[in-house]
């Protein structure tokens, strides 16, 4: 619609004197209205630079530029390049004037995956998450009030995870969708939960903040008409005659008169996140902040599923394009992300990257439903004064030393004592294990000790009576064992627990067959 066409049939009258004509239709109904839905919407205005430039500190001054050849201009500035004085829309080469800065190009394709993952991130409050293209995430958020202790609690979440991940975001709370956004894009952190009272934190909008086509905008203007207090006073039937019925009802959501659903987001099965760094890395310690962004990503992807994992891929993409991978895993499915950026630490610590490194990427797709596990520790629960949980323990070690430095011990189903157990590499026993071990020691095992020497040991014999630091006393009860007839000659024992004269406990045997010698196996104290 051309600018100059005027909203109603006879020339408007000069809105400095008399402002726009009003209406005796209503907008809203004079009594409140239910407030079924709340909604907060997450603005992120600087969405396209922090894409770029999260992965590392801000350490230099950076700029988003936009254009061609002398037409470069900067299209936002990260804090670091504010103190030096640039500002938007300078051209770049003032802003080189000014001091060191890097030029990072946008990415719209970046951009959306990145508020893509950051709703899947917030998930972790509400089940019902939408997008707001190109910079914004709404979440119906009433059912989760409790949960999380009221309004004030909830932002304060919200506002400490916003902050780990490396974004700042605008927010407001509000019974409609339409509300909650437009109110999000011009007030940091405006609440409102009373449908009575949205008419009136309204009003003051201005238009701008609802993205109206701009041949609605310029309509709107020539009449004097910049804030929806001011449109709300206007005919209804002429706004719909003038410009188009979809803006009486894009008002009608605003305010809550004509249901606005939205689409809650699919929820993957896999977690996939990539950070592109601003510069290059040399040194694996420096991908540590990229890393830590990364895992407050899953964890609030696993929280708002309900899972946990127990393997963590890492990739580094250097300047050619080609991966580097290593991974991390949990001796214990969880989802802490201080535990993991532990681990992830100690990894980086001992790597030397092949290339400078320009992307980090953290892929999980061994998902376990359900809650960390509670009392799995080998020596039960402990208070964290205590010090650390088993599994964390082989973790963090493991991650130090390398799988190859870790050895676990589990048991064989074989009845010779030396081939019932083996060494397991790189995992240590998970608590199912565990109690199959005790469940096994006891069902009638339990007179065998943990400690078996290397060889066995020919102990002297005096007048039939084995003796090891004097002659031992032997228990009546015997385990007689005949096995491994599959490999070779099949060894005849039986097995006593020898006590010492100093009542030390031993685990001897005698043979059966040929010369029916008496041999140390193992000890039990």
């Amino acid at each position: 619609m051309p600018s100059s066409l005027p909203l109603f049939d006879s020339a408007p009258l000069p809105v400095a004197t008399r402002g726009p004509r009003s209406t005796p239709e209503r907008w809203l109904p004079t009594r409140p209205l239910p407030a079924p839905t709340l909604w907060l919407c997450l603005h992120l205005p600087q969405l396209p630079l922090e894409v770029r430039t999260r992965g590392l500190p801000a350490s230099r001054a950076c700029v988003l530029v936009e254009g061609e050849g002398t037409r470069r201009r900067v299209l936002m500035a990260n804090t670091r390049a504010a103190t030096l004085g640039i500002r938007a829309g300078m051209p770049v080469g003032a802003a080189h004037a000014l001091g060191e800065v890097v030029e990072l190009e946008r990415s719209v394709e970046a951009e959306q995956a990145a508020l893509t993952r950051l709703a899947h991130w917030a998930m972790q409050f509400s089940p019902l998450v939408s997008l707001v293209a190109p910079d914004g995430v709404l979440l119906e958020v009433r059912g989760s009030l409790r949960l999380f202790q009221g309004v004030e609690g909830l932002l304060t979440r919200l506002r400490q995870g916003l902050k780990q991940l490396g974004y700042r975001a605008q927010y407001a709370v509000a019974p409609t969708p339409l509300a909650a956004t437009a109110l999000a894009r011009v007030s940091a952190r405006a609440v409102v939960e009373d449908m009575h009272e949205l008419p009136r934190h309204l009003a003051g909008l201005p238009l701008a903040a609802l993205r109206l086509a701009p041949a609605e905008e310029e309509a709107l203007a020539s009449v004097g008409v910049r804030t929806v207090g001011e449109c709300r006073r206007l005919a209804r039937a002429d706004l719909a005659r003038r410009l188009s019925p979809a803006l009486l009802d894009h008002f009608d959501k605003l305010h809550g008169l004509a249901p606005d659903p939205r689409a809650a987001l699919p929820v993957p099965n896999r977690f996939e996140s990539r950070l592109e760094l601003p510069w290059e890395v040399s040194h694996a310690q420096a991908l540590v902040t990229a890393g830590e962004r990364l895992l407050h990503e899953l964890q609030g992807f696993l929280r708002g599923h309900n899972a946990v994992t127990r393997l963590l891929r890492w990739r580094l993409r250097d300047r050619s394009g080609h991966w580097q991978s290593f991974e991390l895993r949990l001796t214990q499915p969880g989802r802490e992300q201080a535990h993991m950026l532990l681990l992830l630490r100690e990894t980086l610590m001992r790597m030397s990257l092949a290339a400078p490194v320009t992307a980090m990427e953290l892929l999980v797709d061994d998902l376990v439903q359900g809650r960390p596990g509670e009392g799995a520790d080998l020596f039960g629960q402990r208070p964290a004064a205590q010090g650390e949980a088993y599994a964390a323990f082989i973790d963090r070690l493991r991650a130090r030393c390398g799988d190859e430095a870790l050895r676990g011990v589990a048991l064989e189903a074989a009845h010779r004592p030396e081939a019932a157990w083996r060494w397991r590499q790189g995992e240590g026993l998970t608590l199912a294990q565990r109690v199959g071990a005790r469940s096994l020691s006891a069902a009638g095992r339990q007179a065998r000790p943990l400690w078996l020497v290397r060889e066995p040991l020919t102990l002297p014999t005096h007048e039939g009576i084995p003796h090891f630091e004097g002659p031992l006393t032997l228990a009546p009860e015997r385990e007689r064992i005949e096995a491994g007839w599959w490999e070779g000659p099949a060894p005849a024992r039986d097995y006593f627990v020898a006590r010492t004269p100093r009542g030390g406990r031993l685990w001897v045997y005698k043979e059966l067959e040929g010369e029916q010698r008496w041999r140390l196996h193992g000890v039990f104290e």
